[in-house]
């Protein structure tokens, strides 16, 4: 076996096993199947371009769906691949597998306004019972939640929250929200403002979301994207019931004001 041969068959060796743990880390098994189809599509175009998944560039994901816009994919449907790649590359990312996410650079098309809304519509009781589960499996889980539900932050704009943008005490908690080039004082939500100042806990300084491996290390870092999807995805509205999402919860906060 020549030395190109041997490293492009551990690079797909690397490749596979990256997707094999990131689709265990999937909480659904509906999730797990959809994403290893759209993966597998991936994959295999990959193969026939003569590209490795795990080397793919931002270049690389435009060419794909480009291909699959003119094999004739729905709008909708190419957000769903291109949702599913940039989850597998988040989470090599985590696992320090690639550098970056590549899909991050590509622009995905737009769903029509008037059309159905791929987004799951919670009832009351639904949030009341996911906030309920969350203050009791995470301190992190509840106060993410209430943020989304209650004050309409996005995921990535509390994963932003530093400890000294969060200010005042309850019923006058605000935190200072980065948007549009500037900080926007938001005042929580009473039983929000709670959850965060028990997320925090102890800390003076650094992020207000962690992640939990390296709080236990004793140097806690930003809790990622990955990882905030994967303590949503705990959260169900029923016993046979599809995992939570976090466009969900903000989906509720957004149609109840």
């Amino acid at each position: 076996m020549t030395r190109s041969t041997s490293g492009a068959a551990q690079a797909a060796a690397r490749s596979h096993s990256t997707l094999e743990n990131w689709l265990r880390a999937q909480g659904s098994a509906n999730t797990r199947a959809a994403y290893r189809s759209d993966f597998t599509m991936f994959g295999s175009w990959c193969s026939h371009q003569g590209a490795i998944p795990l080397a793919a560039d931002t270049a690389t994901l435009a060419a794909f769906q480009a291909a699959r816009i003119a094999a004739g994919d729905s709008p909708l449907t190419i957000r769903r691949r291109m949702s599913a790649l940039s989850s597998f590359y988040c989470f090599a990312v985590e696992q320090h597998v690639v550098a970056v996410n590549p899909a991050l650079g590509v622009s995905r098309p737009k769903v029509a306004a008037d059309g159905p809304s791929p987004t799951a519509q919670l009832s009351e009781a639904a949030v009341a019972a996911c906030r309920a589960a969350a203050a009791a499996l995470d301190p992190r889980l509840e106060a993410l939640v209430g943020l989304l539900v209650c004050d309409g932050l996005k995921v990535a704009e509390a994963l932003a929250l530093d400890i000294d943008d969060v200010s005042g005490r309850a019923p006058a908690t605000a935190v200072a929200v980065w948007r549009r080039g500037a900080h926007e004082r938001t005042v929580l939500d009473l039983a929000t403002a709670r959850a965060v100042r028990r997320c925090i806990g102890g800390r003076v300084a650094g992020p207000v979301f962690v992640s939990e491996r390296s709080s236990q290390a004793g140097n806690p870092t930003r809790l990622t994207r990955f990882g905030a999807d994967h303590l949503i995805r705990q959260l169900r509205t029923g016993p046979a019931a599809e995992p939570v999402t976090a466009n969900a919860l903000r989906r509720f906060h957004l149609e109840a004001r």
